[in-house]
């Protein structure tokens, strides 16, 4: 069981630790190494949250036809594959981007897979930290894209995407030993009895606020230090691995948070948190100039702290609200919704740029967290 753990530990570490987040660091380098444009470089990033609704969709289908370790297994492979692309010096936008939709499309399985395929072989009163253990792999990531990828790219940018090609094909390797089959594929007639109810939309919601809210933090973070606020790369870099060391904490920190006060009322003080951490960043201006990088940084790590903290009791409250059996769904279900809102506000987010500072995107997430909270009061407290 410890290696299975270790495996879905690795699927959020890939998927979005990597994947996902690893990305932010490279945007402004692929602006300035590969004459890419403000927007195409933002475009590659936006590619794997398309990918992430269509991931969502056809889990789905695979789940009739393959068990959910297969899908896994499979996942971590084409996330492998689409670094080793991206290395490729002569690839094309297009090529690119297409490769970068695909990994999205296997980061989101990853995702919806990394709780059902780990939570209910373990005791109940371990779920909540068993599920930010496997959770903090994207923190992890996130760190460790933060700290290595800003000095392997001073050698060379294809460096970058080759080591994260490495690291996802051990994932690969990892899982094939790993993940024995306990969930075999499904025929349709033994999941469509499925039904969203009430207190399940209310979380849908929830999450859907959080798919917008988090955007400014990790799609631009690090290309707004270091073209905005002409911070350096490295510094930059170093910012968002604070990112990464609030994920890893807050991954771990919200299940017991969770046993302690109950899911809701944990859940609802990690979402007043990512509004506070909105607001620094959106009165940056404010801030002292000697200590505009620390409040920063606080920011970052805040916001790193409370969207894995959402990730981890969004899936322990749609466990104990769908229950075991229709898990798998009401995950796939969230991750959907998150994956269609998240990328067309990525789209939306993007073009504003255009005549929007990045102040203004940040305060408009503070009242996006706020209603992402009080969205959640309905529902009755869970432990």
């Amino acid at each position: 069981m410890i290696f299975r753990i270790f495996s879905c530990f690795l699927a959020s570490f890939v998927a979005n630790g990597l994947a996902r987040f690893g990305y932010i660091v490279l945007i402004p380098l692929m602006i300035t190494q590969r004459a890419m444009s403000q927007t195409q470089s933002i475009m590659l990033g936006v590619a794997i949250l398309v990918g992430y609704i269509f991931g969502s969709i056809f889990i789905n289908l695979l789940k009739r036809h393959l068990s959910l370790e297969s899908i896994a297994k499979i996942s971590f492979f084409i996330i492998s594959v689409s670094f080793f692309a991206c290395a490729v010096e002569t690839l094309s936008f297009t090529s690119a981007f297409i490769w970068r939709f695909l990994a999205g499309g296997a980061s989101a399985s990853l995702m919806i897979l990394a709780a059902p395929l780990s939570l209910p072989y373990v005791k109940e009163k371990l779920r909540a930290s068993i599920g930010g253990l496997v959770f903090s792999g994207i923190g992890f990531g996130a760190v460790f894209s933060g700290f290595v990828l800003p000095l392997v790219t001073k050698y060379s940018l294809n460096y970058a995407w080759i080591l994260l090609a490495c690291i996802s094909l051990f994932a690969f390797i990892w899982s094939l030993f790993a993940l024995k089959t306990l969930n075999p594929a499904k025929k349709q007639d033994e999941t469509k009895k499925f039904k969203i109810s009430y207190f399940l939309w209310l979380l849908i919601i929830s999450y859907i606020l959080n798919a917008i809210a988090y955007l400014p933090h990790t799609l631009f973070w690090v290309d707004f230090l270091v073209r905005d606020l002409n911070f350096d790369i490295i510094l930059a870099g170093a910012s968002w691995a604070f990112f990464g060391i609030g994920a890893a904490f807050g991954s771990l920190s919200s299940g017991i948070l969770g046993d302690k006060i109950g899911l809701k009322n944990a859940h609802i003080l990690i979402l007043v948190l990512k509004a506070f951490s909105c607001l620094i960043a959106g009165f940056y201006f404010l801030l002292p100039q000697n200590f505009l990088l620390f409040c920063l940084n606080i920011s970052v790590f805040l916001m790193g702290f409370t969207t894995t903290g959402n990730v981890v009791l969004t899936n322990a409250m749609a466990l104990k609200i769908a229950g075991k059996e229709y898990f798998s769904q009401s995950s796939s279900f969230l991750t959907l919704a998150f994956g269609i809102f998240q990328a067309v506000f990525s789209f939306i987010f993007t073009y504003s740029l255009n005549f929007a500072s990045y102040s203004s995107l940040f305060n408009l997430c503070v009242i996006l967290h706020i209603f992402s909270a009080l969205v959640l009061v309905p529902i009755k407290n869970l432990r």
